[in-house]
């Protein structure tokens, strides 16, 4: 036997089905086994494993869960393979993963372990892929955060080896728990799992001794794995900071003495005070910080209206309004113009505008209102009105803000919908329509498919946007939120490929594995429900009319302000006709790329239109295909940020 597998799971099923299939996969034409050590998990796991994989896997069902390395452990025992994997459930190999780690083992005997390079489920390099031996030293620089301020520095970056480069093949010290790839002999040698670590520690317990025993543990950069990082526990609770330092006193006081172990506690014992602390003001952070920024906003707002009014409208001849706005009125302003935004549901994601416009008006009215009762904040019903105005337009302004550092993007939607792209065949693109079109649970726009093959699959009613080579640009071209590969016609390699590619921030990567029906993602498994048919926007009155307006009045401000910004268009004369023409309704600021778009809504000409969307040298995907997402999906913040992004092309 080359290969035993050993995959210990507790309550993540869909994950392990996920794992295993991609398992058989890679190990076609290796002689091996799979043997999953189930802890007592009361998801269904082991009904699954039955049902699905009953001849492939040898399966031990616990009743009761005796921790990670004694389920290990009960696995190694009953292995007969020359190597040993030890695999998290919460992971994706590639097709040639073990055939690389086998031939890497065969040519350097010196080898007792390797690790491979693994990515999240978003697509980032996981650093703890290659480890340093946690030293008091190198603890202390990885918990004070110098490991993480000189990265490249071989002193302080020992932690995660951050100055060795994660694409090339190094020898390290620690190896991760989830793809620990180890010579039997090398195990019998130095023994198996210490059953004293109930969870975390183990690894670093494991990886050492068998540098101890005379081997060399590995980083092997030529394969990739997924590891969706803690669906099987949860590593961002307090219960996981108590429990992990824990296994590292377990460690210290396994193998250090003296002064060194006292100061290696003593480190942990900081470590945890440090990470709970700041596990607290994170969670904090997250809940409240966006309004607690813009509640200081709201008040210095408050502070320069009442300067103004009061030293250019009310006190023209001398005095001022007394310390009681300063302290008492314009602090209680500011709340109520927070509490009406947070009541309404502005601070919620996706943002929309008509819970902004609706808070600041209605903490206008309230404030007016209260003001009226209580003298002592009875000052300027004009300050309250400048003050929500402005306070909106601060809140639109924020939220634009944070819509562009997620999505490259300032403008949103009071039509907010995930938009989607499927990465399949033809068969099973309409297989997964189906399925997202009978049991998706919120608002999806499946923008089209992305494909090898030549041709738009019969089976759907979506388009074929190009190859999974011009994946990068697609995502950017149409604003994709997510993007769904279909694992039974594209390969894993290619799929793991193109999430450590393409990194563009805020999107999600979800995976259909085999023959399944769910969709997996980095933090949850996905089953939809209730998804709706969208005609195009642009055969829509509600629609055509905002993009009239928005018309109307941005040729109007340009118009208005030509005399002194002719300047910024490459051809100020065409521009000045432009804007006429879009003023009296004769041209669009934004219409199609095609002339002949008989199928979609008709609209007139356009002076702009997608393709401004595109970075300079990129291959141009089909002109078709944006303009039927263009009618289909119009909003008038696309249109705004069009002409925003093509100023000085209205003039072309």
């Amino acid at each position: 036997m080359i290969l035993s597998i050993i995959i210990v799971n507790y309550n993540v099923k869909h994950f392990l089905e996920q794992c295993l299939l991609s398992v058989r996969k890679a190990l076609q034409g290796i002689e091996s086994e799979v043997i999953v050590v189930d802890n007592n998990s009361v998801d269904g796991s082991v009904q699954m494993l039955q049902e699905k994989f009953l001849h492939e896997i040898t399966l031990i069902a616990n009743k009761d869960n005796p921790g990670f390395s004694k389920a290990n452990n009960q696995g190694i025992r009953i292995s007969t393979g020359k190597y040993i994997l030890l695999l998290n459930p919460d992971t994706v190999v590639e097709e040639n993963t073990f055939r690389i780690c086998i031939d890497f083992m065969e040519k350097h005997p010196d080898a007792g372990a390797l690790g491979v390079k693994m990515i999240d489920g978003s697509g980032k390099f996981l650093p703890e892929s290659k480890r340093g031996f946690p030293t008091p030293a190198v603890s202390f620089y990885k918990i004070f955060g110098l490991a993480a301020l000189f990265p490249n520095s071989k002193t302080f970056g020992k932690y995660h080896l951050s100055y060795l480069d994660k694409d090339e093949n190094h020898v390290i010290e620690i190896l991760a728990g989830a793809y620990m790839f180890m010579r039997k002999t090398a195990l019998d040698k130095v023994g198996y799992l210490d059953e004293d670590f109930f969870m975390y520690g183990e690894d670093i317990d494991l990886s050492y001794r068998i540098t101890e025993g005379g081997y060399q543990n590995y980083y092997l950069a030529d394969t990739k794995i997924i590891h969706y990082k803690g669906e099987s526990t949860k590593k961002g609770s307090l219960n996981y900071v108590k429990v992990f330092y824990q296994a590292m006193i377990i460690f210290a006081n396994k193998h250090f003495s003296g002064s060194y172990q006292r100061t290696f506690i003593a480190m942990i014992q900081i470590a945890v005070y440090l990470r709970a602390f700041g596990a607290v003001l994170y969670r904090f952070w997250q809940r409240f910080g966006f309004a607690l920024i813009e509640t200081i906003l709201f008040y210095v707002a408050i502070f320069g209206v009442k300067n103004y009014w009061e030293k250019n409208i009310k006190f023209i001849e001398g005095g001022e309004y007394p310390l009681t706005f300063d302290f008492v009125a314009a602090p209680i302003y500011t709340l109520v113009f927070t509490i009406f935004l947070w009541t309404t549901g502005a601070y919620q994601k996706p943002f929309r505008i008509r819970p902004l416009i609706t808070a600041m008006f209605g903490a206008f009215i309230a404030i007016a209102t209260v003001s009226y009762i209580f003298p002592n904040i009875n000052f300027s019903r004009a300050i309250v009105g400048i003050s929500s105005v402005l306070s909106l337009l601060i809140a639109i302004a924020t939220r634009g803000m944070l819509n562009y550092r997620e999505k490259k993007n300032f403008f949103f939607s009071e039509i907010s919908r995930k938009r989607v792209v499927i990465l399949a065949n033809a068969e099973n693109a309409a297989r997964i329509l189906t399925f997202l079109q009978d049991e998706i649970e919120y608002p999806t726009e499946i923008v089209g498919l992305v494909s090898d093959e030549t041709t738009n699959p019969s089976q759907s009613s979506v388009d074929r946007l190009g190859t999974p080579s011009q994946l990068a640009e697609i995502v950017r071209m149409f604003g994709i939120d997510e993007v769904i590969f279909c694992n039974k016609s594209i390969s894993t390699e290619t799929i793991i490929s193109l999430m450590s590619d393409i990194q563009e921030k805020g999107i999600e990567y979800k995976i259909v594995p085999p023959d399944t029906d769910y969709i997996i993602g980095s933090q949850f498994i996905h089953t939809a429900r209730n998804q709706r048919t969208f005609s195009p926007n642009l055969s829509q009155n509600t629609f055509k009319q905002q993009k009239r307006r928005l018309d109307i009045i941005a040729s109007s401000v340009l118009l208005t302000f030509y005399p002194i910004s002719f300047f910024c268009y490459k051809k100020p004369l065409t521009a000045l006709k432009n804007l006429w023409q879009v003023l009296a309704g004769k041209k669009h600021f934004v219409g199609y790329i095609q002339t002949d778009n008989s199928s979609l809504p008709p609209i007139h000409k356009g002076i702009l239109n997608m393709n401004l969307r595109k970075n300079e040298g990129e291959t141009s995907l089909n002109p078709e295909n944006l303009d039927k997402y263009y009618a289909k999906s119009y909003t008038w913040e696309w249109d705004l940020g069009l002409i925003i992004k093509g100023l000085r092309e209205i003039g072309g």
